[in-house]
Protein backbone atom coordinates (compact mmCIF):
# COMPACT_ATOMS: atom_id res chain seq x y z
CA UNK A 1 0.00 0.00 0.00
CA UNK A 2 2.93 2.56 0.69
CA UNK A 3 4.56 1.64 -2.36
CA UNK A 4 1.37 2.14 -4.24
CA UNK A 5 0.94 5.80 -2.82
CA UNK A 6 4.60 6.31 -3.72
CA UNK A 7 4.01 5.33 -7.40
CA UNK A 8 0.22 7.47 -7.18
CA UNK A 9 2.43 10.61 -5.89
CA UNK A 10 5.37 10.45 -8.21
CA UNK A 11 2.90 10.08 -11.26
CA UNK A 12 1.36 13.05 -9.85
CA UNK A 13 4.50 14.97 -9.78
CA UNK A 14 5.23 13.63 -13.65
CA UNK A 15 1.87 15.14 -14.91
CA UNK A 16 1.97 18.32 -13.45
CA UNK A 17 5.58 18.61 -14.28
CA UNK A 18 6.76 18.42 -11.39
CA UNK A 19 10.25 17.19 -11.54
CA UNK A 20 11.25 19.93 -9.64
CA UNK A 21 12.82 21.69 -12.67
CA UNK A 22 15.83 24.17 -11.19
CA UNK A 23 16.09 26.26 -14.87
CA UNK A 24 13.41 28.36 -14.35
CA UNK A 25 13.74 29.17 -10.88
CA UNK A 26 17.25 30.35 -12.00
CA UNK A 27 15.80 33.72 -13.80
CA UNK A 28 13.22 34.21 -10.76
CA UNK A 29 16.09 34.20 -7.99
CA UNK A 30 18.10 36.62 -10.48
CA UNK A 31 16.00 38.83 -11.02
CA UNK A 32 15.12 39.36 -7.18
CA UNK A 33 18.96 39.59 -6.02
CA UNK A 34 19.16 42.52 -8.63
CA UNK A 35 16.07 43.89 -8.09
CA UNK A 36 17.43 44.11 -4.18
CA UNK A 37 20.88 45.00 -4.84
CA UNK A 38 19.34 48.09 -6.38
CA UNK A 39 16.54 49.27 -3.90
CA UNK A 40 18.83 48.53 -1.13
CA UNK A 41 21.89 51.01 -2.92
CA UNK A 42 19.44 53.45 -3.10
CA UNK A 43 17.26 53.01 -0.03
CA UNK A 44 20.81 53.04 2.06
CA UNK A 45 22.34 56.35 0.56
CA UNK A 46 19.12 58.47 -0.60
CA UNK A 47 18.95 59.63 2.87
CA UNK A 48 22.20 61.18 3.05
CA UNK A 49 22.36 61.98 -0.88
CA UNK A 50 19.12 64.34 -0.27
CA UNK A 51 21.03 65.78 2.70
CA UNK A 52 24.21 66.56 1.37
CA UNK A 53 24.38 66.53 -2.59
CA UNK A 54 20.40 68.17 -2.97
CA UNK A 55 20.96 70.31 0.22
CA UNK A 56 18.08 68.97 2.24
CA UNK A 57 17.32 69.40 5.79
CA UNK A 58 17.95 65.82 7.61
CA UNK A 59 14.68 65.06 8.94
CA UNK A 60 13.28 66.27 5.16
CA UNK A 61 15.90 63.72 4.32
CA UNK A 62 14.87 60.98 6.72
CA UNK A 63 10.77 61.87 5.93
CA UNK A 64 11.49 61.47 1.92
CA UNK A 65 13.43 57.97 2.87
CA UNK A 66 10.63 56.66 4.99
CA UNK A 67 8.31 57.84 2.26
CA UNK A 68 10.22 55.95 -0.07
CA UNK A 69 9.79 52.84 1.35
CA UNK A 70 6.02 53.06 2.81
CA UNK A 71 5.35 53.76 -0.65
CA UNK A 72 7.51 50.65 -1.82
CA UNK A 73 5.66 48.56 0.10
CA UNK A 74 1.82 50.73 -0.83
CA UNK A 75 2.58 49.89 -4.61
CA UNK A 76 2.45 46.09 -3.41
CA UNK A 77 -1.47 45.83 -2.97
CA UNK A 78 -2.55 46.89 -6.71
CA UNK A 79 0.41 44.89 -8.02
CA UNK A 80 -1.19 41.64 -6.37
CA UNK A 81 -4.57 42.95 -7.71
CA UNK A 82 -2.94 43.17 -11.11
CA UNK A 83 -1.19 39.31 -11.12
CA UNK A 84 -4.45 37.68 -9.90
CA UNK A 85 -6.30 39.65 -12.62
CA UNK A 86 -3.81 39.35 -15.80
CA UNK A 87 -1.32 36.74 -13.99
CA UNK A 88 1.86 36.67 -12.63
CA UNK A 89 4.44 36.70 -15.29
CA UNK A 90 2.78 39.48 -17.58
CA UNK A 91 3.26 41.89 -13.97
CA UNK A 92 6.44 40.91 -13.15
CA UNK A 93 7.60 41.62 -16.74
CA UNK A 94 5.45 45.53 -16.93
CA UNK A 95 6.92 45.94 -13.22
CA UNK A 96 10.80 45.20 -14.02
CA UNK A 97 10.69 47.62 -16.87
CA UNK A 98 8.95 50.42 -15.10
CA UNK A 99 11.60 50.01 -12.29
CA UNK A 100 14.60 49.65 -14.57
CA UNK A 101 13.53 52.72 -16.17
CA UNK A 102 13.36 54.02 -12.75
CA UNK A 103 16.72 53.23 -12.16
CA UNK A 104 18.15 55.11 -15.57
CA UNK A 105 16.55 58.29 -14.25
CA UNK A 106 17.99 58.00 -10.61
CA UNK A 107 21.34 56.92 -12.36
CA UNK A 108 21.04 60.09 -14.55
CA UNK A 109 20.05 62.63 -12.37
CA UNK A 110 22.70 61.99 -10.06
CA UNK A 111 26.22 62.88 -12.41
CA UNK A 112 27.68 65.80 -10.62
CA UNK A 113 27.21 68.33 -12.93
CA UNK A 114 23.71 67.71 -13.00
CA UNK A 115 22.88 67.17 -9.39
CA UNK A 116 20.99 70.28 -8.87
CA UNK A 117 19.23 70.74 -12.20
CA UNK A 118 17.79 67.23 -11.89
CA UNK A 119 16.70 66.87 -8.66
CA UNK A 120 13.30 66.28 -9.75
CA UNK A 121 13.98 63.59 -12.18
CA UNK A 122 15.87 62.05 -9.06
CA UNK A 123 12.90 62.34 -7.18
CA UNK A 124 10.40 61.01 -10.11
CA UNK A 125 12.54 57.95 -10.62
CA UNK A 126 12.90 56.71 -6.64
CA UNK A 127 9.46 58.14 -5.25
CA UNK A 128 7.39 56.94 -8.65
CA UNK A 129 8.88 54.66 -11.06
CA UNK A 130 10.94 52.38 -8.34
CA UNK A 131 8.10 52.84 -6.18
CA UNK A 132 6.06 51.30 -8.80
CA UNK A 133 7.94 48.89 -10.18
CA UNK A 134 8.73 47.79 -6.75
CA UNK A 135 5.19 46.55 -5.73
CA UNK A 136 4.55 44.82 -9.16
CA UNK A 137 7.60 42.66 -8.30
CA UNK A 138 7.63 42.06 -4.44
CA UNK A 139 4.34 40.67 -3.85
CA UNK A 140 4.53 37.84 -7.29
CA UNK A 141 8.14 37.41 -7.97
CA UNK A 142 8.38 34.79 -4.60
CA UNK A 143 4.86 33.31 -5.26
CA UNK A 144 5.53 33.12 -9.11
CA UNK A 145 8.73 31.17 -8.49
CA UNK A 146 6.94 28.70 -6.14
CA UNK A 147 4.40 27.83 -9.03
CA UNK A 148 7.39 26.33 -10.69
CA UNK A 149 7.59 23.97 -7.85
CA UNK A 150 4.14 23.53 -7.21
CA UNK A 151 1.80 22.00 -4.31
CA UNK A 152 0.62 18.74 -5.51
CA UNK A 153 2.54 16.10 -3.20
CA UNK A 154 4.32 16.84 0.34
CA UNK A 155 8.07 16.27 -1.49
CA UNK A 156 6.85 19.74 -2.96
CA UNK A 157 5.04 21.41 -0.20
CA UNK A 158 8.54 21.11 1.34
CA UNK A 159 10.75 21.76 -1.41
CA UNK A 160 8.82 25.09 -1.67
CA UNK A 161 9.68 26.01 1.79
CA UNK A 162 13.41 25.66 0.84
CA UNK A 163 12.65 27.24 -2.24
CA UNK A 164 11.58 30.41 -0.01
CA UNK A 165 14.70 30.26 2.19
CA UNK A 166 16.91 30.12 -1.07
CA UNK A 167 14.66 33.12 -1.99
CA UNK A 168 15.52 34.82 1.18
CA UNK A 169 19.26 34.01 0.46
CA UNK A 170 19.01 35.59 -3.22
CA UNK A 171 17.77 38.69 -1.67
CA UNK A 172 20.49 39.10 0.57
CA UNK A 173 23.65 38.37 -1.58
CA UNK A 174 21.85 41.07 -3.11
CA UNK A 175 21.90 43.34 -0.43
CA UNK A 176 25.59 42.05 0.71
CA UNK A 177 27.23 43.33 -2.84
CA UNK A 178 24.71 46.71 -2.01
CA UNK A 179 25.61 47.50 1.03
CA UNK A 180 29.40 45.98 0.87
CA UNK A 181 30.33 47.48 -2.00
CA UNK A 182 28.19 50.16 -3.77
CA UNK A 183 26.98 51.67 -0.75
CA UNK A 184 30.37 53.39 -0.05
CA UNK A 185 31.26 53.95 -3.41
CA UNK A 186 28.57 56.99 -3.12
CA UNK A 187 30.50 58.75 -0.89
CA UNK A 188 34.39 57.41 -1.11
CA UNK A 189 34.50 56.53 -5.01
CA UNK A 190 36.72 54.29 -6.04
CA UNK A 191 40.26 54.77 -5.55
CA UNK A 192 41.91 55.37 -8.98
CA UNK A 193 38.97 54.49 -11.13
CA UNK A 194 35.74 56.47 -9.89
CA UNK A 195 36.19 60.08 -8.59
CA UNK A 196 34.99 60.93 -5.23
CA UNK A 197 32.49 63.27 -7.34
CA UNK A 198 31.01 60.97 -9.14
CA UNK A 199 30.96 58.00 -6.90
CA UNK A 200 26.70 58.51 -6.87
CA UNK A 201 26.14 57.97 -10.43
CA UNK A 202 28.65 55.17 -10.34
CA UNK A 203 27.08 53.30 -7.85
CA UNK A 204 23.24 53.88 -8.92
CA UNK A 205 24.43 53.54 -12.49
CA UNK A 206 25.71 49.74 -11.55
CA UNK A 207 22.46 49.00 -10.00
CA UNK A 208 20.29 50.23 -13.07
CA UNK A 209 22.11 48.03 -15.51
CA UNK A 210 21.92 45.01 -12.89
CA UNK A 211 18.74 45.59 -13.34
CA UNK A 212 18.67 46.03 -17.18
CA UNK A 213 20.42 43.00 -17.54
CA UNK A 214 18.22 40.72 -14.67
CA UNK A 215 15.03 41.36 -16.67
CA UNK A 216 16.55 40.73 -19.82
CA UNK A 217 17.92 37.03 -18.53
CA UNK A 218 13.88 36.37 -16.39
CA UNK A 219 12.60 37.60 -20.37
CA UNK A 220 15.03 35.23 -22.11
CA UNK A 221 13.90 31.99 -19.63
CA UNK A 222 10.44 31.98 -20.54
CA UNK A 223 9.95 29.19 -22.84
CA UNK A 224 10.63 26.92 -19.19
CA UNK A 225 8.44 28.84 -16.80
CA UNK A 226 5.35 27.39 -15.48
CA UNK A 227 2.80 30.01 -16.42
CA UNK A 228 -0.43 30.46 -14.25
CA UNK A 229 -3.73 32.04 -15.98
CA UNK A 230 -4.88 35.30 -14.15
CA UNK A 231 -8.63 34.61 -12.26
CA UNK A 232 -9.70 37.95 -12.79
CA UNK A 233 -11.04 40.47 -10.43
CA UNK A 234 -13.85 38.67 -9.79
CA UNK A 235 -12.45 36.66 -6.30
CA UNK A 236 -11.41 40.38 -4.89
CA UNK A 237 -14.63 41.21 -5.92
CA UNK A 238 -16.41 38.36 -3.62
CA UNK A 239 -14.28 39.15 -1.24
CA UNK A 240 -15.59 42.81 -0.79
CA UNK A 241 -19.00 41.43 -1.05
CA UNK A 242 -19.10 38.64 1.65
CA UNK A 243 -17.31 41.42 4.25
CA UNK A 244 -20.04 43.91 3.50
CA UNK A 245 -22.99 41.61 3.31
CA UNK A 246 -22.03 39.80 6.50
CA UNK A 247 -21.87 43.13 7.89
CA UNK A 248 -25.72 43.45 7.46
CA UNK A 249 -26.79 39.43 6.99
CA UNK A 250 -25.89 38.09 11.03
CA UNK A 251 -22.58 38.40 11.03
CA UNK A 252 -22.21 40.25 13.84
CA UNK A 253 -19.98 42.39 15.93
CA UNK A 254 -17.07 40.64 13.88
CA UNK A 255 -18.13 41.25 10.69
CA UNK A 256 -18.63 45.22 11.60
CA UNK A 257 -15.29 45.01 13.59
CA UNK A 258 -13.55 43.77 10.36
CA UNK A 259 -14.80 45.97 8.49
CA UNK A 260 -13.97 49.42 10.74
CA UNK A 261 -10.37 47.85 10.64
CA UNK A 262 -10.34 47.97 7.02
CA UNK A 263 -11.40 51.40 7.03
CA UNK A 264 -9.45 52.53 9.67
CA UNK A 265 -6.26 51.23 7.66
CA UNK A 266 -6.30 53.39 4.90
CA UNK A 267 -7.03 56.55 6.93
CA UNK A 268 -3.48 55.60 8.95
CA UNK A 269 -1.88 55.47 6.05
CA UNK A 270 -2.80 58.86 4.73
CA UNK A 271 -2.73 60.56 7.90
CA UNK A 272 1.08 58.86 8.79
CA UNK A 273 2.36 60.48 5.09
CA UNK A 274 0.62 64.07 6.16
CA UNK A 275 2.13 64.08 9.24
CA UNK A 276 5.86 62.85 8.02
CA UNK A 277 5.78 65.58 5.01
CA UNK A 278 4.11 68.59 7.30
CA UNK A 279 6.78 67.84 10.15
CA UNK A 280 9.66 67.25 7.64
CA UNK A 281 8.25 71.17 6.50
CA UNK A 282 7.55 72.36 9.34
CA UNK A 283 11.40 71.46 10.90
CA UNK A 284 13.18 74.70 8.48
CA UNK A 285 12.85 76.90 11.68
CA UNK A 286 14.28 73.94 13.96
CA UNK A 287 17.95 75.08 14.27
CA UNK A 288 20.06 74.52 16.98
CA UNK A 289 23.50 76.63 17.68
CA UNK A 290 26.12 73.80 17.44
CA UNK A 291 29.37 74.31 19.45
CA UNK A 292 32.23 72.08 17.99
CA UNK A 293 33.39 69.97 21.25
CA UNK A 294 37.22 69.86 19.38
CA UNK A 295 37.30 73.91 19.23
CA UNK A 296 39.79 75.33 21.62
CA UNK A 297 38.56 77.16 22.82
CA UNK A 298 35.51 76.74 21.98
CA UNK A 299 33.20 78.64 19.12
CA UNK A 300 30.23 78.81 17.83
CA UNK A 301 29.53 77.59 14.01
CA UNK A 302 26.84 78.53 12.14
CA UNK A 303 22.97 77.16 13.51
CA UNK A 304 22.86 73.88 11.65
CA UNK A 305 20.05 71.07 11.47
CA UNK A 306 20.72 67.67 13.22
CA UNK A 307 19.53 64.37 13.08
CA UNK A 308 15.91 63.32 13.34
CA UNK A 309 12.67 62.68 12.10
CA UNK A 310 10.98 65.85 13.60
CA UNK A 311 10.27 65.26 17.21
CA UNK A 312 7.28 66.55 19.24
CA UNK A 313 4.17 65.25 19.96
CA UNK A 314 1.58 67.02 17.37
CA UNK A 315 -1.84 65.95 16.73
CA UNK A 316 -1.26 63.86 13.83
CA UNK A 317 1.22 61.82 15.24
CA UNK A 318 -1.07 61.02 17.71
CA UNK A 319 -4.38 60.71 15.39
CA UNK A 320 -1.81 58.27 13.39
CA UNK A 321 -1.01 56.11 16.57
CA UNK A 322 -4.43 55.75 17.38
CA UNK A 323 -5.87 55.04 13.68
CA UNK A 324 -3.12 52.35 13.11
CA UNK A 325 -3.93 50.74 16.30
CA UNK A 326 -7.54 50.54 16.02
CA UNK A 327 -6.93 49.13 12.56
CA UNK A 328 -4.66 46.45 14.20
CA UNK A 329 -6.63 45.19 16.99
CA UNK A 330 -10.06 45.37 15.06
CA UNK A 331 -8.81 43.05 12.49
CA UNK A 332 -6.90 40.89 14.52
CA UNK A 333 -9.84 40.53 17.03
CA UNK A 334 -12.45 40.06 14.35
CA UNK A 335 -10.39 37.42 11.99
CA UNK A 336 -9.26 35.09 14.63
CA UNK A 337 -12.34 33.54 14.12
CA UNK A 338 -14.32 34.00 10.94
CA UNK A 339 -17.68 32.14 11.47
CA UNK A 340 -18.68 35.92 10.97
CA UNK A 341 -18.14 34.94 7.04
CA UNK A 342 -22.25 34.51 5.85
CA UNK A 343 -22.99 32.61 2.78
CA UNK A 344 -24.21 34.87 -0.56
CA UNK A 345 -27.44 33.98 -1.78
CA UNK A 346 -26.00 33.01 -5.06
CA UNK A 347 -22.98 30.66 -4.15
CA UNK A 348 -20.17 31.16 -6.61
CA UNK A 349 -16.91 29.31 -7.26
CA UNK A 350 -14.92 31.59 -4.35
CA UNK A 351 -17.14 30.42 -2.01
CA UNK A 352 -17.55 31.39 1.60
CA UNK A 353 -15.03 29.17 2.91
CA UNK A 354 -12.32 31.17 1.10
CA UNK A 355 -13.60 33.79 2.00
CA UNK A 356 -12.96 32.27 5.59
CA UNK A 357 -9.75 30.69 4.85
CA UNK A 358 -7.88 34.02 3.43
CA UNK A 359 -9.78 36.76 6.30
CA UNK A 360 -8.22 33.56 8.80
CA UNK A 361 -4.56 34.98 7.81
CA UNK A 362 -4.62 38.35 8.76
CA UNK A 363 -4.50 38.22 12.40
CA UNK A 364 -0.99 36.33 11.68
CA UNK A 365 0.56 38.30 9.07
CA UNK A 366 -0.56 41.82 10.79
CA UNK A 367 0.71 40.33 14.82
CA UNK A 368 4.25 38.10 13.38
CA UNK A 369 4.83 41.24 10.89
CA UNK A 370 3.73 44.53 13.43
CA UNK A 371 6.26 42.97 16.18
CA UNK A 372 9.29 41.82 13.90
CA UNK A 373 9.54 44.67 11.54
CA UNK A 374 9.40 47.76 14.55
CA UNK A 375 12.51 45.84 15.46
CA UNK A 376 13.90 45.42 11.90
CA UNK A 377 13.34 48.80 10.71
CA UNK A 378 15.77 50.22 13.31
CA UNK A 379 17.84 49.17 10.51
CA UNK A 380 16.31 52.00 8.01
CA UNK A 381 18.19 55.15 10.13
CA UNK A 382 19.19 54.36 13.55
CA UNK A 383 21.44 52.05 13.37
CA UNK A 384 23.51 53.43 10.26
CA UNK A 385 23.10 56.81 11.76
CA UNK A 386 24.27 55.53 15.22
CA UNK A 387 27.47 54.23 13.48
CA UNK A 388 28.21 57.26 11.78
CA UNK A 389 28.57 59.24 14.72
CA UNK A 390 31.10 56.20 15.27
CA UNK A 391 34.73 56.11 14.50
CA UNK A 392 34.40 54.92 10.58
CA UNK A 393 37.78 55.39 9.80
CA UNK A 394 39.22 52.29 8.15
CA UNK A 395 42.99 53.37 7.06
CA UNK A 396 42.72 56.81 4.89
CA UNK A 397 39.22 56.61 4.19
CA UNK A 398 35.81 56.71 6.10
CA UNK A 399 33.30 53.93 5.82
CA UNK A 400 29.48 54.84 4.68
CA UNK A 401 26.90 54.19 8.20
CA UNK A 402 24.89 52.39 5.53
CA UNK A 403 27.83 49.75 4.68
CA UNK A 404 27.44 48.15 8.21
CA UNK A 405 24.09 46.61 7.00
CA UNK A 406 26.55 43.97 5.51
CA UNK A 407 26.48 42.80 9.03
CA UNK A 408 22.67 41.58 8.25
CA UNK A 409 22.89 40.34 4.82
CA UNK A 410 26.15 38.25 5.66
CA UNK A 411 24.37 37.02 8.77
CA UNK A 412 21.74 35.63 6.53
CA UNK A 413 24.19 34.38 3.76
CA UNK A 414 26.18 32.17 6.27
CA UNK A 415 23.51 31.36 8.60
CA UNK A 416 20.60 29.84 6.03
CA UNK A 417 22.99 27.34 4.69
CA UNK A 418 23.34 26.22 8.39
CA UNK A 419 19.76 26.43 9.89
CA UNK A 420 18.35 24.96 6.70
CA UNK A 421 20.76 21.97 6.45
CA UNK A 422 22.51 21.45 10.15
CA UNK A 423 20.34 23.12 12.93
CA UNK A 424 17.12 22.12 11.69
CA UNK A 425 17.69 18.82 10.54
CA UNK A 426 19.14 18.40 13.99
CA UNK A 427 16.95 19.85 15.98
CA UNK A 428 14.34 17.27 14.21
CA UNK A 429 16.16 14.16 14.94
CA UNK A 430 16.56 15.22 18.44
CA UNK A 431 12.78 16.25 19.13
CA UNK A 432 11.18 13.89 16.44
CA UNK A 433 9.66 15.82 14.95
CA UNK A 434 10.42 19.06 12.50
CA UNK A 435 10.91 22.70 13.61
CA UNK A 436 7.39 24.04 13.06
CA UNK A 437 6.93 27.52 11.90
CA UNK A 438 5.93 29.13 14.94
CA UNK A 439 9.02 27.82 16.58
CA UNK A 440 10.98 29.66 14.02
CA UNK A 441 8.88 32.65 14.67
CA UNK A 442 8.96 33.05 18.15
CA UNK A 443 13.11 32.60 18.11
CA UNK A 444 13.26 35.31 15.36
CA UNK A 445 11.03 38.30 17.62
CA UNK A 446 13.09 36.75 20.79
CA UNK A 447 16.32 37.86 18.65
CA UNK A 448 15.19 40.78 17.11
CA UNK A 449 14.30 41.96 21.12
CA UNK A 450 17.59 41.28 21.59
CA UNK A 451 19.39 43.05 18.51
CA UNK A 452 17.19 46.31 20.11
CA UNK A 453 18.88 46.06 23.75
CA UNK A 454 22.09 45.51 22.20
CA UNK A 455 22.15 48.53 19.67
CA UNK A 456 20.57 50.25 23.12
CA UNK A 457 23.65 49.34 25.23
CA UNK A 458 25.80 50.25 22.33
CA UNK A 459 24.53 53.67 22.64
CA UNK A 460 25.62 54.02 26.15
CA UNK A 461 28.91 53.00 25.47
CA UNK A 462 28.97 55.76 22.36
CA UNK A 463 27.61 58.28 24.45
CA UNK A 464 30.35 57.95 26.87
CA UNK A 465 33.27 57.57 24.78
CA UNK A 466 35.31 60.84 24.51
CA UNK A 467 35.04 62.80 20.71
CA UNK A 468 37.87 62.33 17.88
CA UNK A 469 39.44 65.10 17.29
CA UNK A 470 42.83 66.16 15.30
CA UNK A 471 43.26 64.25 12.13
CA UNK A 472 40.18 62.30 12.79
CA UNK A 473 38.24 65.37 11.16
CA UNK A 474 34.09 65.25 10.44
CA UNK A 475 32.03 62.18 9.97
CA UNK A 476 31.49 62.55 6.44
CA UNK A 477 27.62 60.73 6.62
CA UNK A 478 26.31 62.25 9.95
CA UNK A 479 24.45 65.76 9.29
CA UNK A 480 26.32 69.11 8.81
CA UNK A 481 29.08 67.61 6.75
CA UNK A 482 30.39 70.51 3.88
CA UNK A 483 32.26 69.12 0.83
CA UNK A 484 35.39 70.69 2.16
CA UNK A 485 35.61 68.81 5.23
CA UNK A 486 35.42 71.79 7.29
CA UNK A 487 32.09 71.65 9.07
CA UNK A 488 29.93 68.39 10.11
CA UNK A 489 29.74 66.37 13.12
CA UNK A 490 32.55 64.96 15.66
CA UNK A 491 32.86 60.92 15.53
CA UNK A 492 33.56 59.61 19.12
CA UNK A 493 35.93 57.13 19.94
CA UNK A 494 35.11 54.10 19.73
CA UNK A 495 34.62 51.52 16.51
CA UNK A 496 31.73 52.23 14.62
CA UNK A 497 32.49 48.06 13.36
CA UNK A 498 30.78 47.44 16.97
CA UNK A 499 27.17 48.13 15.34
CA UNK A 500 27.58 44.75 13.23
CA UNK A 501 26.34 43.16 16.67
CA UNK A 502 22.25 44.47 16.18
CA UNK A 503 22.79 44.39 12.45
CA UNK A 504 24.17 40.41 12.37
CA UNK A 505 21.04 40.03 15.35
CA UNK A 506 18.30 41.17 12.98
CA UNK A 507 20.03 39.01 9.96
CA UNK A 508 19.41 36.09 12.53
CA UNK A 509 15.93 36.86 13.08
CA UNK A 510 15.27 37.43 9.47
CA UNK A 511 15.75 34.18 8.54
CA UNK A 512 13.66 32.66 11.45
CA UNK A 513 10.69 34.78 10.39
CA UNK A 514 10.41 36.37 7.17
CA UNK A 515 10.53 32.73 5.32
CA UNK A 516 8.45 31.65 7.50
CA UNK A 517 5.63 34.52 6.36
CA UNK A 518 6.12 34.26 2.51
CA UNK A 519 5.41 30.42 2.70
CA UNK A 520 2.50 31.13 5.01
CA UNK A 521 1.39 33.65 2.76
CA UNK A 522 1.57 31.38 -0.01
CA UNK A 523 0.05 28.72 1.74
CA UNK A 524 -2.90 30.00 3.81
CA UNK A 525 -4.44 31.55 0.75
CA UNK A 526 -6.77 29.96 -1.41
CA UNK A 527 -5.01 30.01 -5.15
CA UNK A 528 -7.47 32.52 -6.74
CA UNK A 529 -5.81 35.24 -4.41
CA UNK A 530 -2.57 33.78 -3.50
CA UNK A 531 -1.39 37.19 -4.88
CA UNK A 532 -3.46 39.47 -2.95
CA UNK A 533 -2.47 37.76 0.51
CA UNK A 534 0.99 37.92 -0.31
CA UNK A 535 1.16 41.56 -1.28
CA UNK A 536 -1.09 41.99 2.01
CA UNK A 537 1.82 40.65 4.11
CA UNK A 538 4.15 42.78 2.41
CA UNK A 539 1.85 45.81 3.08
CA UNK A 540 2.54 44.96 6.58
CA UNK A 541 5.67 44.14 6.74
CA UNK A 542 6.32 47.14 4.68
CA UNK A 543 4.40 49.81 4.71
CA UNK A 544 2.42 49.66 7.71
CA UNK A 545 5.09 48.63 10.19
CA UNK A 546 7.28 51.36 8.52
CA UNK A 547 4.16 53.52 9.18
CA UNK A 548 4.30 52.63 12.93
CA UNK A 549 8.05 53.39 13.28
CA UNK A 550 7.40 56.96 11.60
CA UNK A 551 5.29 57.57 14.46
CA UNK A 552 7.50 56.20 16.96
CA UNK A 553 10.40 57.70 15.53
CA UNK A 554 8.11 61.39 16.05
CA UNK A 555 8.06 60.91 19.79
CA UNK A 556 11.10 59.33 20.48
CA UNK A 557 14.42 59.99 18.16
CA UNK A 558 16.30 62.60 18.85
CA UNK A 559 17.14 65.49 16.66
CA UNK A 560 20.85 65.45 18.73
CA UNK A 561 22.13 61.91 18.56
CA UNK A 562 24.55 63.19 21.91
CA UNK A 563 22.25 65.11 23.57
CA UNK A 564 19.00 63.22 23.08
CA UNK A 565 18.27 59.11 23.90
CA UNK A 566 17.72 56.86 21.56
CA UNK A 567 18.12 54.14 23.74
CA UNK A 568 14.45 55.04 24.89
CA UNK A 569 13.59 54.49 21.01
CA UNK A 570 15.24 50.99 20.85
CA UNK A 571 13.68 49.72 24.00
CA UNK A 572 10.20 50.38 23.23
CA UNK A 573 10.63 48.40 20.11
CA UNK A 574 12.20 45.57 22.11
CA UNK A 575 9.22 45.98 24.33
CA UNK A 576 6.68 45.86 21.68
CA UNK A 577 8.69 42.59 19.90
CA UNK A 578 8.04 40.74 23.32
CA UNK A 579 4.17 41.96 23.50
CA UNK A 580 3.43 40.33 20.10
CA UNK A 581 5.08 37.11 21.18
CA UNK A 582 1.93 37.32 23.68
CA UNK A 583 -0.03 38.00 21.34
CA UNK A 584 0.84 35.38 18.63
CA UNK A 585 0.52 32.54 21.24
CA UNK A 586 -3.13 34.10 21.97
CA UNK A 587 -3.98 34.53 18.31
CA UNK A 588 -2.39 30.78 17.29
CA UNK A 589 -4.56 29.60 20.30
CA UNK A 590 -7.54 30.34 18.87
CA UNK A 591 -7.41 31.36 15.45
CA UNK A 592 -7.99 28.84 12.60
CA UNK A 593 -4.64 29.12 10.93
CA UNK A 594 -1.64 27.14 12.25
CA UNK A 595 2.11 27.51 11.48
CA UNK A 596 3.10 24.05 11.05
Amino acid sequence: EAESKQNLESRLEDDAGLKIRKLPLVGVLLLVLCQRLTYYTLAGTQKIYLQNQLKKMPSTSAALNAIFNMLCSFWCLPGGLLADSIGRYKTIIAAGSVYAIGTICVGISVIYELQASLGWLFMLGSLVLIAIGTGGIKPNIANFGADQIGDVSEKQRECQKTFFSLFYLSINIGVLIAFGFLTNTTTAGLAGVVPQQEGYSFAYGSGAGCMILAVLIFVAFTGSYTMLPGNGLGPVRRLIRYQYHSVWNGGGWRAAMSLAGFLCLPLFYLVTLADTLLSASAEKSNTEVFTDPCAAPLTEAPPRMLHGGGGGHGVLSDIALALGSMACIFLVVANVNCTWVQELKQEVSFGAKDARQTFAAIPMIIVVNIAFNLCYNSMNNAFPSQACQMDLRLGTTQLNGAFFNIADAMAIVIFTPIFEFCVYPVIARMKGSRVRFGQKIIAGLVMAAISNVAAAILEFMRKDAPFLCGDAGFSQCAPGFSEDGTEGTRMKDISAFWIFIPFALVGIAEILVNPCMYCFSYEAAPLEVRSLLQALNLFFMGSVSNAFTAVVSKLLYPNDLDKGSLDNYYFVNATLAVIGIAVYFSTTHRGEHKLT
